[in-house]
């Protein structure tokens, strides 16, 4: 008897790891909301933007996504009970000087039922954006309609002020 279940307990393992693996649905990705992966650059390169600090405006909570981090992509979480989403950015460029902007993403939220197993989410198609220009050179819609991609849909051109 204990022959034979030596020989059964490894197949009937392997069977149920296999099962158990199919049950998993691959095309949902890491990111299970939708939101837009902004990618920063200055000049023509990605660039990392030093000490840079970015808020939600308007919203309820704790809005906070960056602080005074080093970053060269973020996200930014759109609210999809409004068509308007708001952030404020920040950082110095100097000892003494400190630039602030403001992004303001004009959409339209879109109700999007992926799987049983992903489940419902908001995707948002961005119709127009505007921009305060104090540091921020501008912004660049790569792709209009904001899924779960982990593909960043945003440019963020920064002015590059060594060269100024």
């Amino acid at each position: 008897m204990r022959r034979l279940l030596r020989h059964i307990a490894p197949s009937v393992l392997l069977a149920a790891s296999v099962f158990l693996a199919a049950c998993g649905d691959s095309s949902c990705y890491d990111n299970g909301s939708s939101l837009p992966l902004a990618s920063l650059y200055m000049g023509k390169s990605q660039q990392v933007i030093p000490q840079l600090t970015v808020k939600g405006i308007g919203v309820p909570g704790d809005s906070l996504l960056a602080d005074a981090t080093t970053v060269s992509e973020i996200y930014l979480p759109l609210q999809a009970s409004v068509t308007t989403t708001s952030f404020a950015f920040s950082h110095p460029v100097s000892d003494e000087i400190v630039v602030r902007d403001t992004i303001t993403f004009h959409y339209q939220p879109i109700a999007y039922f992926h799987s049983k197993e992903c489940g419902a989410m908001y995707n948002f198609d961005i119709q127009r954006i505007d921009c305060t220009h104090h540091g921020i050179d501008s912004v660049v819609v790569v792709k209009s309609l904001i899924t779960n991609s982990t593909v960043p849909s945003l440019r963020i051109y920064f002015t590059d002020f060594d060269l100024l």
